[in-house]
């Protein structure tokens, strides 16, 4: 959770004015000087090159600062944006974008800062979209959505992820593919690993390609399941109804228990397959969701029926 933001600026002091306006918010920090002074301060506004701030909460003027000598502005903790993360961490994608979006509106003065308040509300608005999936809403998100103050490699990774759900969204089957196969040679965390393989499962799949499919879903789900369950739970229902609809698949659950039964067979290894997939969905990745009714046959195999 994010306890204080930092940013780095060339901060003289360049006029004492008397505020012109009125502001709806001040937010508090810490103007640390080359010789290590530090001075509360209660930040107004902020572009790279200048930065005005209140010396105190109640104060009527506003000191306006030019960027030419080193100085370091440490930011308190946004409560606004701290409060959003908390739903978003909890998986309450709805709320917390709800919550962001006020954050970015809120704190668009300081939208030119690096990792400010305003932009990773933006940034994070994108996830809510995109872990609820609505790509068509993410895809709406991205339009006029400046990563530039953004310096965290892992969210510029992740917006550039955003392709491939964006080519997902359009059906380029062909590109999801192309794009896929170019992370591949990429060392991704487990979670970004998790989404190119399903969305190239998705591709696979479209493209009449089972088996690649099903390797592409297995490791969305592997890489996946120990950071969420965004991507493991969809990858998993993929993996069952590929099964599900395999001829092989059908045949050996109608021969289950059968003294012709060949348990050797590919579909009676891809049936003790899908039993274990259902298993894990209904002990952790079903979040409480039932398991659909269609696959409910694979359970059956837990108790040798």
């Amino acid at each position: 959770m994010m306890k204080r933001l930092t940013f780095a600026l060339l901060l003289p002091v360049l006029a004492l004015t008397t505020a012109a306006e009125e502001v709806s918010w001040l937010l508090p920090g810490h103007l640390v000087g080359k010789n290590g002074d530090a001075r509360r301060i209660w930040l107004v506004s902020a572009t790279t090159t200048t930065l005005r701030y209140c010396p105190s909460p109640n104060s009527p003027e506003t000191t306006e600062h030019r960027n030419s000598e080193s100085t370091t502005v440490c930011l308190d903790e946004t409560p606004e944006l701290a409060a959003a993360m908390n739903l978003y961490q909890a998986r309450k994608y709805t709320e917390a974008r709800s919550k962001l979006i006020e954050v970015k509106e809120r704190f668009k003065p300081l939208a030119d800062l690096k990792n400010n308040p305003s932009t990773l509300a933006a940034f994070y608005e994108t996830e809510c979209l995109r872990k609820s999936g609505d790509l068509a809403g993410l895809a709406a998100a991205r339009t006029g959505f400046s990563k530039a103050p953004l310096t965290r490699g892992n969210q510029l990774r992740q917006l550039e992820l955003d392709d491939v759900w964006d080519a997902v969204r359009m059906k380029d089957w062909q590109r999801v593919e192309t794009l896929a196969q170019e992370w591949e040679k990429s060392r991704l965390p487990g979670d970004q690993r998790a989404q190119v393989a399903y969305c190239q499962g998705l591709a696979f799949e479209a493209l009449n390609r089972p088996e690649d499919a099903l390797f592409a879903y297995d490791t969305a789900l592997t890489a996946d399941a120990g950071a969420s369950e965004e991507i493991a739970r969809p990858a998993a229902l993929r993996i069952l109804a590929i099964h599900h609809a395999d001829p092989e698949v059908r045949e050996a659950l109608r021969r289950r228990g059968a003294k012709n039964e060949d348990k050797s067979s590919a579909g009676a290894t891809q049936l003790e397959e899908a039993a274990g997939v259902a298993r894990l969905f209904q002990l952790s990745l079903g979040a409480g969701t039932a398991l659909p009714d269609e696959f409910a046959e694979f359970l059956k195999e837990r108790s040798g029926r």
